[in-house]
């Protein structure tokens, strides 16, 4: 029931996705990326795990994906994004990928608060790393 709450209130709050940032209860607010990615592991994970949720591409949006991360080859070579107009999509075989690294048996398991935490730093531009405006 938590959960569900959870997913209810981000769905009002977290309105229409465009391309200089999102619509929040009206409002364009500027997004931020860090300004060096993690090359890999954990700290990867969390990074698109926050950038899916912010961009709405967990629930199908289409969002520029390339403006937060320049290599994205490995999930379109395995058909979990695909290049659509406007941006790019979550396949159905992506949506399951990376939900399932909300799962304690994944060997990618992240960590919902660490994930929270990168999103108020894709949001605000704060927290812990180097963060620059998207463009």
């Amino acid at each position: 029931m938590l959960l569900w709450n959870w997913c209810c209130s981000r769905r009002r709050l977290w309105g229409k996705i465009g391309f200089d940032g999102y619509t929040r209860m009206n409002t364009t607010v500027q997004l931020y990326k860090l300004k060096t990615t993690p090359p890999t592991g954990r700290r990867l994970y969390t990074y698109m795990a926050a950038i899916l949720e912010v961009t709405g591409m967990d629930n199908g949006k289409t969002f520029p994906i390339k403006k937060f991360l320049g290599n994205i080859k490995t999930h379109i070579d395995e058909a979990r994004i695909i290049s659509v107009e406007g941006g790019y999509q979550l396949t159905p075989k992506g949506r399951d990928f990376f939900a399932d690294r909300y799962s304690l048996t994944s060997p990618q398991n992240i960590d919902r608060a660490e994930v929270e935490a990168m999103i108020r730093g894709i949001t605000s531009g704060n927290g812990l790393g180097v963060w620059e405006p998207i463009k």
